[in-house]
């Protein structure tokens, strides 16, 4: 094996899904950072989607990798490990974008949040779960553009 080999998923499957990642990224991105001004702009978002993609993919190339070493090798891959420790680390990053103003009103909630489920639509590309990807995204966008088109509109 050379360092450009990838044993569990084929070029063509790792480019569709980091390109699924940048598109579904940068679509939640702009409509947060350009149509509403908020505090996170769209390359945070195509960021996050993106690197948890590609930790996906990693993980599973990992796997494949050290599959066949023997029990008592230090190696110990889990994957639940990657995937609970990816979507605490990005909570951090969605906390910072909740604000509270001097009225007692939180703000950036949408954002910290679709931040959160940016990175959860990324390991389900990386993971090859590109249904559920896209239908995520599609719930996800949809709360955000529909649901706070009618928010501003009845207040």
């Amino acid at each position: 094996m050379t360092l450009l080999d990838l044993q569990a998923i084929s070029y063509f499957d790792t480019l569709i899904r980091l390109g699924l990642a940048v598109i579904f990224g940068l679509c939640l991105g702009i409509d947060r950072d350009i149509k509403k001004n908020k505090p996170v702009d769209f390359r945070a978002y195509i960021i996050t989607c993106a690197s948890t993609c590609l930790l996906a993919i990693m993980a599973q190339e990992l796997f494949v990798y050290y599959k066949d070493m023997a029990q008592g090798d230090f190696i110990s891959l889990d994957i639940g490990k990657i995937i609970s420790g990816t979507l605490t680390g990005i909570g951090f990053l969605g906390a910072g974008a909740i604000i509270k103003n001097d009225d007692d009103k939180i703000v950036g909630s949408a954002t910290g949040a679709s931040i959160w489920a940016s990175a959860i639509i990324g390991l389900c590309l990386g993971f090859g779960f590109i249904f559920l990807a896209s239908i995520g995204f599609a719930v996800i966008l949809s709360a955000l553009v529909a649901l706070g088109y009618m928010r501003n509109r009845f207040e």
